[in-house]
């Protein structure tokens, strides 16, 4: 007999206010990010390093608070955690336009704010990320991720166009202060979810930060499809970290872009990430797992080539515009799908280091990636510098290709192991099953 289908989670009051608190953030995120490229290029007149260390600045936080962040998820509830937070980063992006009203607003000041933010999100977003398992289970956990994927595309499709727009007829300072508000909605939408997560297990006598922090990596690095999965997540954050520190420098100045030009374009990644989250459940459950995330990330590295081919233009416009809704589309369906995985094969008490240690690896070498990428633009140029980096993106479809995941399927809650236990893929072809060992 054919069990009867779960409710639609649009009637799971408290996933709803969830749900609505993250896309409100995402795009806030599309109006800050051009509004702080605008203030640095356009009324700055920031260098080329000067631009790198910003992207620096924020990528840092992930390779120096990820793993201690889960540890605070596992250790406390994740729910005030979250909102902190949220309110953090409103006070922190609200200097911005006090600065501008005292007509102080300096390069110093976007690295300090740039930091702030991005240490605030390594721990909100690890915390956030790793409460959603405590409100859905099985299928409802995905389903929750894909329409987490689905919204929070549209809503980076709205901030990056509205961004655009607000720089241009706002001035960038105050569009800044809207994503400022945006923060703050998120607190009071996640203040206002009812679900009360249980009391974090209590620790081993005599355990240490680093002893959990240990715990959760050989978690990761010793569960050969978790492994397989972070270790290709990490090569792409790399090659997309020393792309997207360059990527506005380049659009705005060697190809000329308006900044509207420059929200427009980005946000057609809003519609391919929308459209990614859409279809990743249904490709999943027709050709299996590991297929689906190694076909998102062959797509990654052709998607980028244009970037690097055309010239200054509307045509050059629609081009980039096309492929970043293929790359976004492509990543977003291999992150939910990933994420998804691994939530469903970790122990509810890893929960937070699991996801700490994957953001970890996957995000650490951000700062050296932006560094390395101001370097490299600074010394060769802008256009032969994303060249490079656009071949590095595929490096990671080859570590997956010859990883255990190849001949992932679906896993299962069965899949779940205990502690001890290490699950076992086989990686024969993509028919293959998985099994536990």
């Amino acid at each position: 007999m054919r069990a009867a289908p779960e409710p639609s989670l649009w009637r799971h009051r408290d996933f709803r206010r969830y749900w609505g608190g993250q896309a409100v953030t995402v795009a806030g995120d599309g109006i800050t990010t051009i509004g702080i490229s605008v203030i640095a290029v356009v009324d700055l007149h920031a260098s080329t390093m000067n631009v790198a260390l910003i992207a620096v600045a924020g990528k840092l936080p992930a390779l120096l608070l990820s793993l201690h962040a889960g540890v605070l998820a596992d250790r406390c509830r994740k729910r005030p955690i979250i909102i902190t937070c949220d309110v953090g980063c409103a006070l922190t992006l609200g200097s911005i336009p006090l600065a501008q009203c005292a007509g102080q607003v300096t390069l110093v000041q976007l690295y300090a704010v740039t930091f702030l933010v991005a240490a605030f999100q390594v721990v909100g977003s690890n915390a956030s990320i790793s409460y959603l398992p405590s409100l859905l289970r099985g299928e409802q956990l995905k389903e929750g991720n894909a329409k987490l994927g689905a919204t929070n595309s549209l809503a980076d499709l709205a901030g990056n166009n509205l961004g655009g727009l607000l720089v241009a007829a706002l001035g960038a300072a105050r569009a800044i202060a809207l994503d400022a508000l945006t923060y703050l909605v998120c607190a009071v939408c996640v203040l206002t979810v009812r679900h009360r997560e249980p009391k974090p297990q209590p620790r081993p006598a005599g355990s240490s930060q680093w002893t959990e922090i240990r715990e959760g990596l050989d978690y990761t690095l010793h569960t050969p499809v978790v492994r397989s999965i972070v270790l290709s997540n990490a090569t792409t954050s790399f090659a997309l970290a020393a792309s997207s520190a360059l990527w506005s420098l380049y659009l705005l100045r060697n190809l000329s872009w308006s900044s509207t030009a420059l929200g427009v374009v980005l946000g057609a990644g809003g519609v391919g990430g929308f459209l990614g989250a859409l279809l990743w459940r249904g490709l999943e459950r027709r050709w299996g797992t590991g297929p689906v995330m190694l076909g998102a990330l062959a797509l990654n590295p052709l998607a980028q080539l244009p970037l690097v081919l055309v010239d200054p233009g509307t045509t050059g416009q629609v081009v980039i515009g096309a492929c970043l809704l293929v790359q976004t589309g492509a990543a977003v369906a291999h992150g939910g799908l990933q994420r998804s995985v691994r939530q469903e094969l970790c122990p509810a008490r890893l929960q937070g280091r699991a996801q700490a240690t994957g953001a970890w690896l996957a995000f650490g070498l951000r700062p050296l990636a932006a560094f390395v990428a101001g370097v490299l633009g600074t010394l060769v140029g802008l256009r032969p510098a994303l060249s490079v980096i656009t071949l590095l993106l595929a490096a990671p479809f080859v570590i997956l290709w010859r990883s255990p995941a190849r001949g992932l399927r679906s896993p299962t809650p069965a899949l779940c192991p205990g502690p001890g236990v290490v699950p076992h893929v086989t990686s024969g072809p993509a028919d293959s099953s998985t099994t536990t060992s």
